[in-house]
């Protein structure tokens, strides 16, 4: 519980662990959440079950969740299945339908699913508001979504770790994650 405490907390900026002094920031339980999407580029798509650690704000009582990199707020998909979805619609070119194939876990989908994928217009146009991924360059209001996709996929790409060199997939993938 230690190890994954916050410094400080973000809502009112309290010190967790102040010198001399109580626990700023308590553990206050666990909680289950879903990712969905590969865990790695090129990996199947699964649903896995992640356990986030929560804190509560002695100071200001705010509630503190944990979790693992690569985590998105408010959405069911991994930041990097995210990408890899923006970076096969965007740049790949492929159609909504083999996109979703590639990155949901669910196989049946029902009959107006099957022609498109309403998570992908989401995805594409919360980068388009500055919603998910800010670090994006704003496009104008009128670009296509496919547009909207590729700039986001290859500024993802642009922030993958490492020294370069990896396709724009994995790339893309490894940068949403950081």
């Amino acid at each position: 519980m230690d190890e994954v405490r916050p410094g400080r907390c973000p809502a009112c900026k309290a010190p967790s662990r102040p010198a001399g002094g109580a626990l700023g920031l308590h553990g206050h339980g666990l909680r289950e959440r879903h990712q969905w999407g590969p865990v790695e580029p090129g990996a199947v798509s699964t649903l896995i079950s992640i356990l986030l650690r929560r804190y509560r704000c002695r100071s200001c009582g705010a509630v503190v969740v944990v979790g693992p990199r690569g985590l998105v707020r408010r959405r069911l998909y991994s930041a990097g299945a995210i990408a890899l979805a923006l970076v096969l619609y965007g740049v790949a070119d492929l159609s909504p339908r083999d996109v979703r194939h590639r990155i949901s876990p669910l196989r049946i989908v029902g009959a107006t699913a099957a022609a498109g994928w309403a998570s992908r217009r989401r995805w594409s146009r919360a980068v388009r508001g500055g919603r998910l991924f800010p670090i994006v360059r704003q496009l104008p209001a009128d670009a296509p979504l496919r547009q909207v996709a590729a700039r986001a996929a290859t500024t993802l790409a642009a922030y993958a770790p490492g020294p370069g060199g990896l396709a724009l997939e994995s790339a893309a993938f490894l940068g949403a994650s950081m």
